[in-house]
């Protein structure tokens, strides 16, 4: 009986892994940045809201695409041997040949391997297109965590004009409010005209109307900011000013 042999290559640790390094963004040790990305640390509550940010869904969806750009490289490094076979006959007279046995057909065994010319020309491109894959994926994290922290910072600014914008506002509601009884109680009393009561109504109101739709901004703005970092803002107000 014939028995037939064909062995596959497979992927041995000691050959496959020469050369190979993982690559995998970490935070980078300097307390002024992370990911490569500067912190500002002159405002501790800008510093805080970066940091948050930058571990939010969208930055650490650019982080998964540096993996899976790692990953690939790894798998292209390595593809060639998937393309490798070596193969084998042995028979049974080879083996254990009978003494009687005059009719012996040479070679009583062979071996063979199979590497197709074009991985010598295909994998080496590859693996370039993977390095660069990854090269493009690290590029794009960066950016990423750059727009993030572009866009939390421009955020909180907007928030804290916001913020001054309606103490300013307040302020002046107040004032024209305090006036507007005054006029009335005046109005009244017969000490002024309707059109003067009509007057400082409505400069109330005006004043009354901006005063509202700076709450609104700034009641935007800080919605903003918690759908970046992920936390209520007077979480890190609160954390910031212990």
């Amino acid at each position: 009986m014939k028995i037939k042999l064909k062995l596959f290559v497979c992927l041995f640790t000691s050959m496959s892994m020469i050369g190979f390094g993982q690559i995998k963004s970490q935070p980078a040790t300097n307390s002024t940045t992370i990911y490569g990305i500067y912190v500002p640390q002159d405002d501790p509550v800008a510093k805080q809201l970066v940091l948050l940010a930058l571990e939010n869904a969208d930055a650490k969806a650019a982080e998964l695409e540096v993996e899976q750009a790692n990953e690939q490289l790894k798998l292209a490094k390595t593809d060639w041997w998937n393309n490798v076979a070596i193969s084998g006959n042995i028979n049974e007279y080879s083996v254990n040949p009978p003494k009687n046995l005059t009719n012996i057909y040479y070679p009583r065994y062979n071996f063979g391997g199979v590497i197709p010319l074009g991985i010598f020309t295909t994998h080496a491109h590859k693996v370039r297109a993977a390095r660069k894959a990854m090269e493009i994926a690290q590029m794009m994290k960066l950016s990423k965590m750059e727009e993030i922290k572009t866009e939390v910072l421009s955020r909180y600014q907007d928030y804290l004009m916001y913020k001054q914008q309606l103490n300013i506002q307040s302020t002046i509601t107040e004032n024209l409010y305090n006036t507007y009884l005054q006029t009335e109680q005046k109005f009244r009393s017969g000490q002024v005209s309707i059109d003067e009561y009509n007057k400082a109504l409505q400069s109330y109101n005006e004043e009354l109307s901006k005063k509202i739709t700076i709450q609104h901004d700034l009641n935007v703005s800080k919605l903003q900011i918690e759908q970046l970092i992920g936390v209520p803002l007077e979480n890190v107000l609160n954390a910031v000013n212990k």
